[in-house]
């Protein structure tokens, strides 16, 4: 996980204009990275989900990993929040399964009477994305559409501006580093897309620049 001075809570880091980091989870020796850059006048929240900000599930019970969310954007004025499950593997069904940790989060943060803290996340955000990042060393499975239907459902439904997302799979994408990765781009032909990226110079995903390409159809 991401650390910064002056954060407020263990799970939570602060992170402005400029500024790189590292969203990873080296904890449960997973490779799996996503780099991020913040945009110009944006200021964001990088939240450690699971364990941090949602804790007592049951047994057995996974959610994702962490949640990007913008505190204030004064170049697009959009409020987005970015749900993120660090998935590093080619196993296709682990794959899938990382779909239902994200739905059961997008519930948790609902429950305000369990995690009034979570509520703010997904309320009243102009968009939610969901992203499954990979390892640079590994090969991230595809999923097929109907997969992940129920997840991109859910994300215009709680998405503000959901009139202006042409493509419901536009909110979902693959992070796929790659230390081969010169500077961070999009690629597909159709949604969802995929982000190649590395913790390079020119390899950071900017934040929430990034995002708003893939509702432009990249």
């Amino acid at each position: 996980m991401a650390k910064n001075k002056g954060q407020r809570e263990p799970f939570i880091t602060n992170w402005v204009e400029g500024q790189k980091c590292v969203i990873d989870d080296t904890q449960h020796q997973s490779k799996a990275l996503v780099p991020i850059q913040i945009d110009a006048g944006n200021s964001v929240e990088i939240v450690q989900v699971d364990g941090g900000l949602i804790t007592g599930l049951p047994e057995g019970e996974v959610i994702c990993d962490n949640l990007v969310y913008t505190i204030k954007d004064n170049s697009m004025g959009l409020n987005i929040t970015w749900i993120i499950e660090l998935k590093g593997t080619k196993n296709p069904k682990e794959a899938k399964h990382s779909i239902k940790q994200i739905i059961s989060s997008i519930q948790y943060f609902q429950d305000q009477a369990a995690y009034p803290q979570a509520l703010k996340y997904v309320d009243n955000r102009d968009y939610v994305f969901a992203a499954i990042a990979g390892a640079p060393d590994k090969t991230l499975p595809i999923m097929n559409n109907a997969d992940i239907k129920v997840l991109c459902q859910k994300l215009m439904t709680i998405s503000v501006k959901r009139k202006c997302v042409k493509d419901m799979f536009m909110l979902f994408c693959y992070i796929r580093p790659n230390i081969q990765c010169k500077k961070v781009e999009i690629r597909g032909s159709k949604p969802p897309y995929n982000i190649y990226c590395y913790k390079n110079r020119d390899g950071y995903i900017p934040y929430p620049s990034m995002l708003m390409r893939l509702l432009e159809g990249r």
